[in-house]
């Protein structure tokens, strides 16, 4: 896997994520953007790591989303906490994210 093709499989991500954004949220979509923009630039580097090792073998694809969707716990959204968006639903846009990186990498490779 080829640094242009971490680059698609970010830009695949991305687009997936805006999607969820424009679909979910009407009046947060900024605060949404802003928080999401951070999680997928904090999270690149651990899921190109993942990815490789998926793409290798040395993991399975059942670790590679058990290593995804453990990251929901670490995720802060702070801009949507403080514009005081509920809680369940900050939770339910970390999951459909998490859920949309593993779909997207495991559609890739």
């Amino acid at each position: 896997m080829n640094n242009e093709d971490v680059q698609d499989l970010f830009n695949t991500i991305k687009d997936d994520v805006s999607g969820i954004i424009m679909s979910t949220f009407k009046n947060f979509r900024k605060e949404a953007n802003d928080d999401v923009s951070n999680l997928l630039d904090n999270m690149q580097g651990k899921v190109e790591l993942w990815t490789q090792q998926l793409a290798n073998g040395k993991l399975s694809r059942k670790d590679f989303e058990f290593l995804v969707l453990g990251q929901k716990d670490l995720i802060k959204m702070n801009a949507l906490q403080k514009a005081g968006m509920a809680a369940i639903r900050i939770d339910e846009l970390k999951s459909n994210i998490l859920n949309s990186i593993t779909k997207s990498v495991l559609n890739f490779l």
